[in-house]
């Protein structure tokens, strides 16, 4: 099922910040449901009008813009099609307050990376077929044009590729089999922690690359047909969760150096998104630049291409920021006129294993038609082989992903010690820094401290001298007076009082004179003085201000260093727990092996037993049919023997009556031969 359907384009504005609210910076933009309003606060500026498919002003919440953005994206991806959501904007405009949220107030990824497993687990518990779901993760930096592995920092190269089976995908990407939720976000802190930043007056945390976080779903289904028939149906997608850095103007951020030059490279990759999108937007059959950047050409299938995709212009509402406002949104108004072909990615060889068994099942009903006995072997070979292969993909993908988790480790412990003994000497360098601007503050504090004393003597002694200079004066007017007096009395009656009121008069205006001087002089020395002083205190703000900056520079690469020392305990921890698995399975195989082992001398013991048990039995028999024929002629004996007795008791008793009858007889004799005698 093909698809055509235009990027979709949501616009939020986030709050004035703390820098622009102390520069007093006036909202200038205004929503109304999907329209938005920039209003132009002089006369140099217009007002603006735009509308997009969404619109959010800056009190909107986070699982709003989640559920309006990202869980329609999980539901077609769980159904075989590609997404994309992307952010752009001006550096600190919230785009990554919108992508990742913080751990009070989740993003879109995090709460798109809950719902995927939360509807997958849903699915297997309640769907009647087989199904089976194998999720991989990638995350991947594109800075200064030069691409890097989030999950395995590495100096490999990595280069952009496209195939007609797999479309545009990245060589030597690493990528990892997650088995749920927890997996997934492990990777995206530890993807995070080796992402580039920077400070700088737009933002303390600008982003420096562009990142790119992209979840593989492959689904297998299988299900029992009527007579015993499987199908088996596997369909793919991808979602790219792309987090862009911020356009810049190097007069407003204040950029120096690295940090500079990182901005122009930055603004030189978002131009020339700028003209794949408007070469998209103007359609006809006009070339789209994809190959002038790195960024464009992995967003090739997101823009134009076979995926549904959602931009996200942020913007900030201050008037200081109307331009970089405006620009944004024109940005995000030719975007919203591209068109994609989405389509469901079905895979290649089930579309092929279908089409053989189609063929099969032809082939059997011709042959059963015409009696024959049985289908082509070689196309039943090609299914067969073709499924293996299929079953093969996931296992190997598995087996890779296993070996890929033990290079990366390696190679996380080997760029979170680089970074961490870079960050210690940046932070031995802040600490540096705040022990001499300390220094120098308590040096200008002491100079400053003593020049105040100094023009405070100073003040005191001017204002004695203009006190003086004032008695002077009212002395000298008084003297005056008394001449003009004198003068208009014509009297000459005392001449030398007159030349003595008249010298007094000249001494007075001399030391009038040279007291005015020395005052204009200690007036010009106080107020240089004065100049100094307020230039000390200047210098003391100006300092106070670098050990702020420092201080709090110094607070982040503590956080940093917590941040990379948890990181590198959580992938320690996750070592220790392989190897616990992996003495475990050892366990576990050399127990099997050992019951197999028994099982077989149990059988060997068991076949000996039952044979001498067998012979033994034989040997019982034996010696019982012996017993019972010895019992037979013993009990024969007996009874001969008791008739025996029988006999013998009654020739006893026969005996006893001839021995009766002979002592008779013997009586009888005796008798006879006395009667004879």
């Amino acid at each position: 099922m093909d698809d055509i359907i235009n990027v979709k384009v949501a616009v939020r504005v986030r709050p004035l910040s703390t820098k622009e609210l102390n520069r007093n910076c006036q909202t200038i933009i205004n929503v109304v449901d999907s329209s938005i309003n920039v209003k132009a606060l002089d006369n140099q500026r217009i007002e603006r009008q735009f509308a997009f498919d969404y619109c959010y002003d800056s009190n909107s919440l986070q699982e709003n813009v989640y559920n309006d953005l990202g869980k329609p994206l999980i539901v077609k991806a769980l159904d075989g099609f590609n997404g994309t959501i992307f952010a752009y904007g001006q550096t600190g405009s919230g785009k990554s307050h919108s992508m990742t949220g913080s751990s009070e107030d989740k993003g879109i990824i995090p709460r798109l990376n809950a719902d995927l497993w939360q509807i997958i687990n849903n699915k297997l518990t309640d769907s009647e077929a087989d199904v089976k779901y194998l999720i991989t993760v990638s995350f991947l930096e594109i800075y200064n044009e030069v691409l890097k592995d989030l999950l395995n920092p590495s100096e490999k190269p990595l280069k952009i590729r496209e195939s007609p089976d797999n479309g545009i995908y990245v060589e030597g990407l690493c990528e990892l089999v997650v088995r749920d939720s927890a997996d997934v976000q492990r990777l995206i802190d530890q993807g995070n922690t080796v992402r580039r930043v920077a400070a700088t007056n737009m933002n303390e945390q600008s982003s420096r690359s562009h990142s790119c976080f992209t979840i593989k779903i492959e689904r297998k289904t299988t299900t029992n047909l009527i007579g015993g028939v499987t199908r088996e149906q596997i369909c793919k997608a991808k979602l790219n969760l792309v987090d862009l850095a911020g356009s810049e103007r190097a007069t407003k951020t204040g950029a120096t150096g690295a940090t500079l030059k990182e901005g122009i490279g930055i603004n030189s990759s978002l131009m020339a998104l700028g003209n794949v999108i408007n070469a998209l937007a103007e359609g006809g059959k006009r070339h789209i630049p994809y190959r002038d950047s790195k960024l464009t050409r992995l967003l090739q299938e997101s823009l134009g291409g076979n995926s549904a995709t959602v931009m996200i212009a942020a913007v900030s509402p201050a008037d200081y920021n109307y331009d970089e406002t405006v620009s944004t949104l024109k940005y995000a108004n030719r975007a919203k006129s591209i068109a994609n072909n989405v389509v469901r990615n079905e895979d290649l060889s089930e579309r092929v294993i279908r089409d053989l068994k189609g063929q099969i099942e032809q082939l059997k009903a011709q042959l059963a038609s015409s009696g024959g006995a049985s289908a082509n072997p070689e196309l039943e070979a090609q299914l067969l082989q073709m499924q293996r292969q299929q079953q093969s993909a996931w296992e190997e993908k598995e087996k890779l992903s296993k070996q890929l988790e033990e290079e990366r480790s390696k190679n996380m412990n080997s760029i979170i010690s680089t970074m961490m003994d870079s960050i210690k000497s940046q932070k031995l360098e802040h600490i540096k820094n705040i022990k001499r601007l300390t220094n120098e503050k308590n040096i200008r504090l002491k100079t400053f401290k003593d020049e105040k004393e100094t023009n405070s003597r100073l003040s005191t002694d001017l204002d004695e001298k203009m006190k003086k200079y004032q008695t002077l004066q009212l002395s000298y007017d008084t003297l005056s007076k008394q001449l003009i007096e004198s003068a208009d009395s014509k009297n000459d009656e005392d001449p030398e009082r007159e030349l003595i009121v008249k010298s007094q008069a000249e001494k007075l205006a001399s030391d009038m004179s040279t007291l005015l001087i020395n005052i204009e002089k200690d007036r010009n020395d106080w107020l240089k003085r004065r100049e100094a002083l307020l230039q000390l205190k200047e210098n003391l703000t100006v300092i106070d201000e670098k050990i702020t900056d420092e201080k709090a520079e110094l607070v982040a690469f503590t956080g940093l260093l917590d941040e990379n020392n948890k990181i590198r305990s959580q992938i320690q921890d996750e070592e220790r727990e392989k190897a616990r698995l992996l003495i475990d399975k050892e366990i576990s195989e050399a127990k099997e092996k050992l019951v197999k082992e028994m099982e077989n001398v149990r059988g060997t013991i068991e076949e000996e037993l039952a044979g001498q048990m067998n012979h033994l039995k034989m040997q019982v028999a034996e010696k019982h049919s012996q017993y019972m024929n010895e019992k037979q002629i013993n009990e024969d004996l007996v009874v001969k023997l008791n008739e025996l007795r029988v006999y013998s008791d009654s020739l006893e008793i026969r005996l006893a009556d001839a021995e009766v009858e002979m002592e008779a007889s013997d009586l009888e004799i005796e008798k006879l031969t006395i009667e004879l005698e």
